[in-house]
């Protein structure tokens, strides 16, 4: 509204002349200052001054309308404001301010109306930005959805309003605001933020706001509800609603095998467009108990999950607290649900009861849920397969919405009925699982069942995944061979299930007993073949397995494989190789170990063997080699960790080394224990999803300056005893172990002289000293030799039974080259607590005999 403004000293001349004044009145600034302000006054105007400048004096306002004169001499009629305005000397002068009479009444009159119109209006009115957010509403839209109209500020339409057409509503408000065509008396249907639970009906216009350039500036919008002329249309979109409800239920709860997780996917997804609060409970005497809880007795129930969204921290509480404990009294909702195996539903607990059945009803209600409960209630049995009551779910919706139905009942039994199932199925496979957990813990080795060897350190981890209720059939294992042999084992079952426990059971019992006989490691893989080929289990169809045997005083290690990944070797200074051994094909293929070869190696001092199945190196997303090349990256940091810096003044490092198995004050390397270098690769290299179970086994073979060994070669002649009791009397002797050399001498030349006998090139001959004194003979002949009875006048037989008194134990094996056939002796008492120093190798004397290594 255009006005002027200009100001009157108290003698009413004009000291102050505004630029819209001058626009007003036509008189330029030095036309007026100064002068009189009556000249701009007709002669009633001159009188309203006096009056004015009365008003002031007392510190009142003055308002009039009085008759102007223009500069061109034009009269017009005028609204004057004057207000009281102090001058430097202390008298009052005043503010004036002239309006066109005409352009006032018009906007107060529009003020008015738009006030009405926004306040009072009974249809809903809204202001949009270009990203749909709300600007402005007015009270009967905001009444419409259900919220108070200050949070709308800032919000998207789709956060408000949820309508029933997937989406189509926004896009034609976007298309108003593209192309500036307006949407006319559009009908939508959906449901607001705050009122899910019905269906509702609106007739929308809305068009585009531009700005004085042309710049689209947002949308505003008239909203007409129409929902009781709309019955039918709302009829059938409740219906949809609800079918879309119970087929949406079908992709979004029960996807894991998991009870808990189950539940959770159930309160989530009900809440809070179904219900305001939701729970799922669980019988405590669930394995054990009946179809239905007796109905004489309370039942008793654990809280899988719990949600709610009501205000009130009394009502919450009633639907939430996961593992919380409940007792349901004799005549309660819940319990009496569970134990007919029928729904319990009320649309208005609140309601005050009338009769005493209502009373008692009321009362049994109250019990359970308090003075603070839901306004409506559904409490529905999860009656799974057989007609067994696994427990029960609630849905609870507050007395501020519309109150459950009976299509809402209808809704919360399907709903309960598929968790009920997905329930079910979770507790049959967790149950299978702990039967697989429990009889997969039991046939693999415990702490006691890992042989402790002299020259041979053992760590080995098991990580058994939690991502779903599967249990694979990766193992491990070390057994004790004979002499100073131990056999190291990794392997992995195909399939992951109580099954492939089951057949990794199978195959370590299988192993064992092969094991104890002593076979090379391609002939006990080519027997194992056998066994997978004719088990009756079905998860026994493939396996992998790597069967290494260990010598713990020479570090000769044999190592073949089934098709498994090919170990790791981890040196002394922290560099890694892999093993050359091929990896072969898995057991069960049919090629009855065929394709299995074997590699020979020296493990050297204070180097890591490192035994895995492929849970540990292969991920989905991820090539094996550049899981193996992970591996072998970690073993070197953690074997060889970097020395941390040290600043000058001997303070932190300005960037300390993030290691565990370093300190950052101190420069020396400290190198970890075997365990905890097998722990710290699991931690680091096991996905933390859980994709396979995997195992580890590490071997590492210590420094040992009290081990010892010979080896050497004699001819199938009958001089060979004579020349072998030398070598061994000698070799004895530098070993510091002289009061042996008897028995020693007597039952190697026994089985010298059997060897001599059958041979038919050189006999090797191999001492060792480590925890005991093996002596082993070996020769081309693959008969394996036997006690046979000693009769008086016989003249074979007594070499063996010799051996068999004398030794503390001894035996025989099959070898790819024939055979050999040992004897394993005592230690003196004293002999570990001063080790002798390790002896060059001596030749044997004479052409007879030659060293082949020490």
């Amino acid at each position: 509204m255009p006005t002027a403004s200009f100001a009157l000293d108290h003698g009413a001349h004009i000291t102050s002349w505004s630029a819209d004044a001058a626009a007003w009145f036509g008189y330029a600034t030095d036309e007026v200052l100064g002068r009189d302000g009556r000249l701009l006054f007709e002669e009633a105007g001159a009188d309203a001054l006096s009056a004015a400048s009365a008003a002031a004096a007392a510190g009142e306002h003055y308002h009039r309308v009085v008759p102007v004169r223009l500069a061109d001499g034009t009269p017009v009629h005028a609204l004057l404001t004057c207000t009281p305005l102090l001058q430097s000397d202390g008298r009052t002068g005043l503010m004036c301010q002239v309006a066109d009479l005409a352009a006032s009444y018009r906007s107060e009159v529009q003020t008015a109306f738009m006030d009405a119109l926004v306040r009072r209006s009974p249809f809903g009115l809204g202001i949009l930005d270009d990203d749909l957010r709300y600007v402005l509403v007015n009270d009967a839209l905001a009444e419409f959805n259900g919220i108070p109209a200050a949070e709308h500020v800032g919000r998207r339409v789709g956060e408000m309003v949820h309508a029933a057409d997937a989406g189509e509503y926004e896009k034609h408000l976007r298309k108003v605001l593209e192309t500036g065509e307006p949407l006319e008396n559009v009908l939508i249907t959906g449901r607001t933020r705050r009122r899910r639970d019905a269906d509702r009906a609106w007739s929308t216009t809305f068009f585009r706001l531009t700005s004085s350039e042309g710049r689209p500036l947002g949308l505003g919008g008239l909203i007409v509800e129409v929902t009781p002329n709309q019955v039918s249309l709302l009829d059938a979109a409740a219906v949809r609603q609800r079918l879309s409800l119970v087929s949406q239920a079908s992709s979004k709860v029960g996807t894991t095998l998991s009870m808990g997780e189950t539940a959770r996917e159930l309160t989530d997804f009900v809440v809070p467009d179904f219900a305001d609060a939701a729970a799922v409970e669980i019988r405590t005497n669930l394995p054990d108990g009946g179809k239905l809880p007796p109905a004489d007795e309370p039942v008793t129930t654990i809280r899988l999950a719990g949600r709610s969204v009501e205000e009130d921290p009394a009502a919450r509480l009633m639907f939430t607290g996961p593992g919380t404990e409940h007792i349901h009294p004799v005549g309660s909702p819940s319990h009496e649900s569970m134990c007919t195996g029928r729904p319990w539903h009320r649309k208005e607990l609140d309601v005050p009861p009338t009769g005493r059945a209502a009373v008692s009803e009321r009362e049994a209600a109250g019990r359970e849920f308090g003075e603070n409960g839901p306004g409506s209630l559904i409490v529905v049995p999860l009656v799974a397969r057989g007609g067994h009551c696994l427990g029960l779910v609630k849905f609870g919706r507050s007395a501020e919405r519309h109150p459950l139905d009976e299509d809402d009942l209808r809704v919360a039994e399907e709903l309960a009925a598929r968790t009920a199932l997905s329930l079910d199925n979770a507790r049959m496979y967790d149950e299978e699982r702990r039967i697989a957990v429990g009889l997969q813990r039991k046939m693999l080795p415990g702490e006691r069942d890992i042989p402790r060897r002299p020259g041979l350190e053992i760590a080995y981890s098991y990580w058994s995944t939690t991502r779903s209720a599967n249990v694979g059939g990766d193992w491990f294992d070390v057994i004790p061979l004979s002499g100073h042999r131990v056999a190291l084992v990794v392997g992995d079952m195909t399939g992951h299930d109580i099954h492939a426990a089951a057949g990794m059971g199978q195959m370590r019992t299988a192993m064992h007993t092969l094991a104890k006989l002593d076979l090379e490691p391609v002939d006990l893989l080519a027997r194992l073949e056998e066994v997978v080929e004719t088990s009756p289990a079905a998860s026994m169809q493939l396996a992998t397995c790597v069967y290494a045997v260990f010598n713990t005083v020479t570090r000769e290690c044999s190592i073949a494989n089934a098709g498994h990944p090919p170990p790791v070797l981890c040196h002394r200074d922290g560099t890694t190789e892999m093993v050359p051994v091929p990896s072969g094909v898995p057991l069960g293929v049919g090629l009855s170990g065929s394709e299995v070869t074997v590699h020979d190696l020296v493990l050297p001092e204070e180097s890591t063997l490192v035994l895995y199945t492929d849970g540990l190196v292969e991920r989905r997303d991820q090539d094996i080699d550049d899981g193996i090349d992970a591996l072998r990256s970690a073993l070197s940091a953690s074997v060889n960790p970097p020395v941390p810096a040290v600043t000058p003044n001997g303070g932190p490092p300005a960037r300390p080394f993030r290691s565990p198995f370093s300190r950052a004050a101190s420069p020396v390397r400290t190198r970890p224990s075997l365990q905890a270098l097998c722990d710290s690769i699991v931690a680091e290299l096991a996905h933390p999803a859980g994709e396979d179970d995997l195992a580890v086994l590490m071997a590492r073979a210590p420094a040992t300056p009290g081990h010892r060994s010979a080896r050497w070669h004699v001819r199938p002649e009958g001089e060979s005893a004579s020349v072998a009791r030398m070598l061994v009397r000698d070799t004895l002797r530098e070993w510091g172990l002289e009061e042996m050399q008897d028995t020693t001498e007597l039952l190697m030349s026994e089985l010298v002289t059997n060897a001599v006998r059958h041979a038919r090139s050189d006999i090797e001959i191999q001492m060792a000293k480590g925890g005991t004194l093996v002596v082993e003979v070996a020769d081309d002949d693959e008969r394996l030799p036997h006690r046979t009875p000693v009769t008086e006048d016989g003249e074979w037989g007594r070499g063996l039974t010799l051996v068999g008194e004398l030794a503390q134990q001894w035996g025989a094996r099959s070898i790819s080259s024939g055979k050999v056939v040992w004897f394993e002796l005592p230690l003196p008492a004293d002999e570990n607590d001063t080790p002798s120093p390790t002896p060059e190798p001596r030749p044997a004397p004479g052409r007879r005999g030659f060293p082949a290594g020490a």
